[in-house]
């Protein structure tokens, strides 16, 4: 159970709002519960999106460089030809 909530007013586009109503009718919970969920996931995602954006990424791209041509290819048109050769192997 929630502790403490704080009382907010949001704009919500009428087809969203329809469908949220049509949700709590179905699995018959409040619609201010469908929205206090919908925030909370949306908030998950946007941490963890805010956390990928932290990563170092001077040493992301040292990895990435260390890895630039540690497979070379004999073909030299191997990105152009993928959709022939992926087609040739099913």
């Amino acid at each position: 159970m929630i502790s403490q909530l704080t009382r907010i007013q949001v704009y919500v586009e009428p087809k969203n709002l329809a469908v949220v109503d049509e949700i709590a009718k179905e699995i018959k919970i409040k619609r201010s519960q469908i929205i206090r969920d919908v925030v909370a996931s949306v908030v998950n995602s946007y941490v963890k999106t805010a956390q990928l954006l932290k990563i170092d990424k001077i040493n992301n791209l040292k990895t990435w460089l260390e890895l630039k041509g540690a497979e070379e290819s004999k073909l030299k048109d191997l990105g152009l030809r993928v959709d022939e050769i992926y087609n040739a192997t099913t």
